[in-house]
């Protein structure tokens, strides 16, 4: 099957978030870091699964399949578990995030959002900014006053993106991606699933920086970063709301912030605060069941869940 093909599928049977990462362009990336991936499809009396798999190493020598945001389609969750064991082999599981959960899954801890914040772009700019909290509005319109300006960055400004990275996740004492694995994202992403590099920009200085990507009719908020300077000026609040209004003007339907706290989730949880940032743009909530494995070794799969539950 070829890309278009693909791409027309995973349109077709779209999860209700993330389907970038069932994406062609999203395989090819994760082979260029040299993971093998296998797409899997099967039509049954006309129904459809499709499911983009990357194979991810375990120690000593083991490994597993994942499958992000999938499998796809509309085939019974008991035949796309069978279809997905015969064709996905030399694995200890099976890892999916689809909108169904398989037979005989075990859940596990996700690996990507299961709970995100939405925004309808069918209201138009002006209606998705009444809608946005005040203090979200006013922090715009300060930002905007005080000279802020957003305008997307070139790979020639990637080390920008980098030194902001690293001083948001020291100071709010989090982990990243290596910053080959941004780099790699952003070289190979270009086609029908784009990923793109926006600054925020005031006093002679990059303040803030979003990895955006865009994908049939979503534009999804992917990775996001900010200097601990001129937090006044607030910079993140101007840049998030440009590409919300640039997303509403050239046609995309959705806006995925990807990823906030459950909403039974305290104070207490680590998003919390990028939850109420979020949240501040208006949206409404999205969930999917999360991540689950599918053991296809029990033996090896039984020795990998001890190993995570004595850590």
């Amino acid at each position: 099957m070829d890309q278009q093909s693909w791409n027309l599928l995973v349109q077709a049977y779209a999860p209700p978030f993330g389907a970038f990462l069932q994406s062609w362009e999203w395989g090819e990336f994760q082979r260029s870091l040299g993971r093998e991936v296998i797409r899997v499809q099967q039509e049954t009396d006309g129904k459809v699964m499709l499911a983009q798999a990357i194979r991810l190493p375990l120690p000593f020598g083991q490994s597993y399949w994942f499958v992000p945001k999938g499998p796809l389609g509309d085939l019974e969750p008991q035949i796309m578990r069978a279809v997905l064991r015969e064709r996905l082999k030399g694995a200890a599981f099976i890892r999916t995030e689809g909108s169904v959960v398989l037979p005989g899954s075990v859940k596990s801890k996700d690996m990507h959002p299961s709970t995100t914040l939405v925004l309808d772009m069918h209201k138009g700019c002006d209606g998705l900014l009444m809608e946005m909290h005040m203090k979200t509005r006013y922090n715009i319109r300060l930002g905007e006053k005080k000279g802020v300006t957003i305008r997307r960055a070139g790979l020639d400004e990637f080390e920008t993106f980098v030194d902001i990275v690293k001083e948001t996740t020291e100071r709010n004492d989090f982990s990243a991606h290596p910053s080959s694995y941004y780099k790699k994202m952003l070289e190979m992403l270009t086609g029908e699933c784009n990923a793109f590099l926006v600054f925020a920009e005031a006093e002679g200085q990059v303040l803030a920086t979003n990895i955006m990507i865009d994908f049939l009719d979503t534009r999804t908020y992917l990775h996001g970063a900010s200097r601990g300077v001129l937090r006044n000026l607030k910079a993140a609040d101007l840049l998030q709301f440009t590409m919300i209004n640039e997303s509403c003007l050239t046609g995309r339907k959705y806006y995925d912030f990807w990823g906030i706290a459950p909403p039974d989730a305290d104070d207490n949880h680590p998003w919390s605060g990028i939850t109420r940032f979020k949240s501040g743009f208006g949206g409404h909530v999205v969930q999917m069941p999360g991540t689950f494995d599918l053991p296809t070794n029990p033996l090896v799969y039984g020795a990998y869940r001890l190993s995570k539950m004595l850590r």
